[in-house]
């Protein structure tokens, strides 16, 4: 299943669950007006970046060195707000990999966030204890996004 299928029955699963059952019209036009992937990286040169996102599409980027501020700033999770249509932090998912710089801050503005410990971190035993929601990489952080017991 393509990636944008899978996000878009993850959604519509996610608007069935709290009770909001659309019909395919419907859905379609909250769904394009409310769904958008976004990638904040801090990287030095955007001309050789390639997409951790493992074939994610995605609609926007925030790179530290086009904003002038980089993670842990709030701030470049601002900018992702605002080009995202200024949606507040609440409606957000965000998924990285540092816990200082990703999960903790997301969490400290409102997002909400899931952890991926992709190179087997000697600390990650303590961000589980610390209740951070933590996966080996993104097809677990999907697959767990799509099971019961996740809301998305």
């Amino acid at each position: 299943m393509p990636n944008g299928v899978w996000w878009k029955n993850c959604v519509k699963d996610s608007f069935i669950r709290v009770g909001y059952d659309y019909d395919e019209e419907t859905f379609e036009k909250v769904y394009t007006d409310m769904s958008k992937i976004s990638i904040v990286l801090n990287i030095d040169n955007v001309n050789s970046f390639e997409s951790p996102a493992h074939g994610f599409e995605w609609d926007f980027g925030v790179f530290f060195r086009l904003e002038g501020v980089e993670k842990p700033n709030p701030r470049i999770y601002e900018i992702a707000l605002e080009r995202a249509g200024n949606i507040a932090p609440k409606e957000v998912l965000h998924i990285g990999d540092s816990m200082r710089k990703d999960y903790v801050l997301t969490i400290s503005v409102g997002m909400h966030a899931l952890l991926l410990d992709r190179f087997n971190m000697p600390d990650a035993e303590e961000w589980r204890k610390s209740s951070a929601i933590l996966f080996p990489d993104l097809m677990a952080a999907k697959d767990w996004l799509t099971s019961e017991k996740s809301s998305c």
